[in-house]
């Protein structure tokens, strides 16, 4: 009598990074373990980015955890990424950032999604803000996080990729210290692959930002990512945030132009920030309303209204920074 073999385990690799998340870590890479399906065989690695705190010492108490060490005196994302992607030898991988909490039966479900389609490269989920009440920062930048499940042009740092794909295209680009994803991203699409959201919740984030000073450096750094990704393809077919960093550049002289309107017809400096003001809260409103249903309410509403507007002057920062930098 034959008996038939049992079907080799799939596998799964998880890659972690982190930098100074001794407060985070130990539940980001427990949940790993909480949630991965019983039917994957599964390797951990913890990528260390050169912490000063016990971040290292945590990962290495960690039964199953695998604990590598970046050396150099530029970390970025991309180095710490590609140092686990060139450890792993999982079927796919899921990246994690140390801030980040996979969330019950995500792992699951990005695996189903890669099984059923062999054309999709990644698949992502919704990010969800760990604590939304803490400030108002992190209350709005939480609402910006939402995606909708379908096709995308890019992902963000977490997400799951088919390993032989990620590989075939060089991982990322460490030359990049933002904007790594989109790049990434960029290039497996041209080759015919797809990126795919999902509308699932794929991890608990702490944004930790509660001061302006973080909101403001944090909307530097989105400046950057779109300046050093436009400068590089603005040259090629698709343009890839080319039309993003435009608009960013343009809507300040929109706001310019309003202020001229206002001082000439309503009446100096006053009547000009008034006509702006009075711009800014239409164009709040307008949003709002689209938003509210996962805002919680008018409140979050228009609080993300008038965030969508101002962020754009740190953005514009970045932009100039960014393409200065070059």
């Amino acid at each position: 009598m034959s008996h038939m073999a049992a079907p080799s385990p799939l596998r799964l690799s998880v890659v972690v990074i982190g930098l100074n998340e001794e407060a985070r870590l130990q539940g980001a890479l427990q949940a790993v373990f909480d949630t991965c399906p019983a039917h994957c065989e599964l390797e951990v690695f913890y990528v260390d980015s050169g912490s000063k705190d016990r971040s290292v010492a945590i990962a290495e108490a960690m039964p199953g955890v695998q604990v590598l060490r970046l050396q150099t005196q530029r970390p970025s994302a991309a180095k710490a990424r590609n140092m686990g992607l060139a450890q792993v030898r999982g079927d796919y991988v899921q990246l994690i950032d140390g801030d980040s909490v996979l969330q019950a039966g995500w792992l699951e479900t990005a695996v189903q999604t890669l099984e059923a389609n062999s054309g999709i490269a990644c698949v992502f989920g919704q990010c969800v803000e760990a604590y939304p009440e803490q400030s108002v920062y992190m209350r709005v930048c939480g609402l910006d996080w939402h995606i909708p499940a379908g096709d995308h042009r890019l992902c963000g740092g977490n997400s799951m990729w088919r390993r032989e794909v990620i590989a075939a295209h060089g991982f990322f680009d460490e030359a990049l210290q933002l904007g790594e994803e989109p790049d990434l991203c960029y290039r497996v699409r041209q080759q015919g692959h797809r990126i795919v959201c999902v509308d699932q919740p794929m991890v608990l984030h702490d944004l930790a930002m509660v001061t302006f000073k973080q909101y403001w450096k944090r909307g530097e750094a989105t400046g950057k990512a779109y300046a050093r990704v436009a400068s590089r393809y603005w040259r090629l077919p698709e343009k890839m945030w080319l039309r993003e960093l435009v608009r960013n550049f343009t809507e300040p002289l929109t706001w310019a132009v309003v202020v001229c309107l206002g001082a000439v017809f309503v009446g100096g400096v006053g009547g000009g920030l008034l006509a702006l003001l009075a711009w800014w809260l239409l164009r709040a409103a307008k949003i709002a309303r689209t938003v509210r249903k996962r805002a919680d309410g008018w409140l979050g509403a228009c609080l993300y209204g008038l965030h969508c507007q101002f962020i754009r002057l740190p953005v514009v920062v970045g932009q100039v920074k960014g393409l200065l930098q070059r």
